[in-house]
């Protein structure tokens, strides 16, 4: 199996996928301080459905784009058809802003459906661009796109929140302003400048045929993810929507950041592996990604249960902290497995344009998600969501990897789990019998202690790894011997 393609392209989309992340996390917390829970829920969710609203309205197209990119690598055509699905999709957001806040159970002031649209708008457009430029290898590009909207959006909102005042409105208008001026730039560096031209009836029918089953994954992968928030603003209401969105969307964000590190770079290698002919070979590829995505799951879901009070007692504003010192556990471990089935299972029937795969897997994900979150918010309030939550998606998790490790021929690479899991259950017992963390120091040793024990457990366990631990600094050499 090669990794060398994977593993460069992993170290150089990394800055991207690593700072926004991290960034998005801060502000997270950061918002703990500036909002009340009524107002956090309110940001909180707007920013959680644009998954939806954006893909009803534009990821879909995003995705296709993704997959057959080298059909219309030099067709002005696509590209033309590309900017009036844009434009098409963008428009669609305004539409979208209003059951977006229903949802919530607001009748939204004029200012603040306004907010909404412009949010939903920007940050769909932000996200395709973005897709473009990693469809292409535009890895400047690409990472441009992703940081924008922590740099730029997120920051605005925090300025705007204490130079004005901290309600929903004002953070959502700050955040769709900086996402337009990344809009702006990357579309600069993509050298696409808006302009119109014929629509393309060919092109649209395949896209349509190819990613109308995509577009009921996402509705059924964000209920999965995201439909327990409005279920807790059931019984909750929106105030208990923030007080739950503060974990869970810590733990979402964090099993994010650890997938994408490896999944963004991954899937288009596979793509073209099979492309070229070779099937096994892209499948090889996605489990290699998955074998490295739960190297980086295991020990961070571990690192969070053990370490997820002293974080969360120097992090988190008080009137959040009981809520999420037991959520924050539990989205991070949920996260981790709806995230190593979506970027291997889904993956592979994407691969193999078993699409309609998808969507039945994300439905199952999303009616487990959804009966367990249902359940454990009516016995337990917002926690017993998070657990009825976090039950559904490793049942859901669990047949959906059945079906493609049966009938699409994929493989669990079995000995690098083994060695993975075994690292972790040594990192988390040393973590377990250290003596207790105080203040910010304390808990940056515990945490670069257990990450240097996992690490040393890992390259002890598994021969392979070792390897694949040199290929950075040898790539970094080869770099530096090329440019001298």
């Amino acid at each position: 199996m090669r990794s060398g393609g994977l593993l460069r392209n992993t170290l150089l989309y990394m800055p991207a996928q690593l700072f926004s992340p991290l960034l998005q996390f801060t502000v997270t917390v950061v918002w703990t301080h500036l909002f009340d829970p009524t107002v956090y829920g309110i940001v909180a969710f707007v920013v959680a459905a644009q998954e939806l609203t954006g893909g009803l309205g534009l990821a879909w197209w995003s995705v296709y784009l993704l997959r057959f990119r080298q059909r219309y690598a030099e067709a002005e055509r696509f590209a033309a058809m590309d900017a009036r699905v844009v434009a098409g999709g963008a428009l669609s957001q305004i539409v979208f802003a209003l059951p977006t806040l229903a949802l919530v159970g607001l009748a939204p002031s004029l200012a603040l459906f306004a907010a909404t649209a412009a949010y939903l708008a920007s940050r769909a457009m932000l996200n395709h661009y973005g897709e473009v430029a990693r469809a292409t290898h535009r890895i400047g590009v690409y990472s441009l796109a992703q940081l924008s909207s922590p740099v730029l959006g997120s920051g605005l909102s925090i300025v705007a929140a204490l130079a004005l005042k901290p309600d929903a409105a004002t953070a959502l208008f700050a955040m769709a302003l900086g996402q337009t001026i990344g809009v702006v730039l990357v579309s600069i560096g993509l050298r696409r400048p808006p302009r119109l031209g014929r629509f393309d009836r060919a092109i649209f029918r395949e896209a349509r045929d190819f990613a109308l089953p995509l577009i009921f994954s996402g509705l059924f992968a964000w209920a999965a993810a995201n439909g327990v928030r409005v279920l807790v603003g059931v019984g909750e209401g929106v105030a208990g929507v923030g007080l739950f969105s503060v974990g869970w969307g810590l733990g979402q964000r964090l099993a994010a950041m650890l997938a994408s590190l490896c999944a963004v770079a991954a899937f288009p290698l596979a793509v073209d592996r099979l492309e070229s002919g070779d099937r096994d070979g892209a499948l090889r590829q996605v489990a290699l990604n998955g074998a490295l995505m739960f190297g980086l799951m295991a020990p961070a879901a571990v690192g969070v249960a053990l370490l997820a009070g002293p974080f969360v007692r120097l992090a988190i504003a008080q009137q959040f902290q009981a809520s999420t010192t037991v959520i924050l556990p539990l989205a991070v471990l949920a996260g981790a497995i709806r995230a190593l089935r979506v970027h291997t299972g889904d993956q592979t029937a994407l691969l193999l344009r078993r699409t309609r795969a998808m969507t039945v897997f994300n439905f199952l994900d999303a009616a487990a998600s959804l009966i367990g979150g249902g359940l454990g918010e009516y016995f337990g309030g917002e926690i017993g969501a998070a657990v009825g939550c976090l039950a559904g998606t490793c049942l859901g998790s669990a047949a959906a990897m059945g079906f493609v490790v049966s009938r699409l021929g994929f493989r669990i690479p079995l000995a690098a789990i083994g060695a993975i899991a075994l690292a972790t259950i040594i990192m988390g017992m040393a973590i377990a019998l250290a003596p207790p963390a105080s203040g910010a120091l304390g808990l940056a040793v515990r945490i670069i202690a257990g990450a240097a024990i996992y690490a040393a457990a890992i390259v002890a366990l598994a021969p392979p790894v070792r390897r694949f631990a040199r290929a950075p600094f040898e790539f970094v050499a080869r770099l530096r011997a090329r440019d001298g």
